[in-house]
């Protein structure tokens, strides 16, 4: 059974936080983890133009990690301009907090944020992202044609992976945290180590933590207490080392 770990909203302005998630995953002996990067934080900076980030960014660390594109911006300020399902416009106002960047915008826009994100992510690592993860898991369809064309090749939602090469996908539900208000937080630390006996049976089980997360003891605690736990059950891997070939 696998699991696969990630880290979130990897930005200059989270870099404090960042640091913490990085001395708990060493305590923890995670091995291999997913750093999700943004280019642009709510457009307060590129990313590259910090040259502690960046430096950050390059260092040699205790375990591998694999770095995926995160959006651009990580805020869904535009208007939509794309037909949106009654199911989309409730997920884009209610299950975020205005930053599902990625899910009202036509692909030319799309295409634009991919390609301007491409380029501030080889500034920072010198590569290009094996993956994009869109902000809140939030998008619409016209964005799997864009990923293949810029040569990326895997993306997610809350409950799948997808190879957008093959078209394929493999069921992963994902627990997290929440900190945007008391009850979600608290409801969250509550809800993981529950979420985690429910999916105890899944074959591929995400856990996703996220900057804000390590600004409350009490999220820390739970995220230190089940990601052990589930490190003693399953291996660790990244996305690009799982087999498609058989997914649906």
């Amino acid at each position: 059974m696998k699991l696969l770990v990630s880290l979130h909203d990897v930005t200059p302005f989270h870099l404090g936080r960042l640091q913490k998630a990085e001395a708990l995953c060493v305590a923890l002996g995670v091995d291999k983890i997913s750093f999700l990067l943004i280019p642009d934080y709510h457009s307060l900076g590129r990313s590259d133009l910090s040259r502690d980030f960046v430096a950050w960014c390059r260092r040699d660390r205790a375990f591998d990690v694999e770095w995926l594109l995160h959006g651009y911006t990580h805020a869904d300020e535009a208007r939509s301009s794309v037909a949106l399902s009654p199911r989309d416009h409730f997920r884009r106002r209610f299950l975020t907090g205005s930053e599902g960047e990625f899910l009202p915008l036509e692909a030319i826009d799309q295409q634009l944020r991919i390609r301007d994100g491409l380029a501030v992510f080889r500034q920072c690592l010198q590569r290009d992202p094996s993956g994009f993860v869109a902000p809140a898991w939030l998008f619409n369809r016209q964005l799997f044609q864009i990923l293949r064309d810029n040569g990326i090749h895997y993306t997610e939602d809350h409950s799948r992976l997808f190879s957008v090469v093959t078209g394929k996908s493999l069921r992963s539900p994902v627990i997290t945290w929440a900190s945007r208000s008391w009850w979600r937080k608290y409801g969250s630390v509550i809800a993981a180590p529950l979420l985690a006996r429910h999916w105890h049976k899944e074959d591929i089980l995400r856990v996703a933590m996220h900057p804000f997360d390590f600004d409350h003891p009490e999220t820390v605690d739970s995220i230190r207490q089940n990601l052990a736990r589930l490190i003693s059950k399953r291996e660790m891997l990244f996305t690009s080392e799982l087999d498609f070939g058989n997914a649906l």
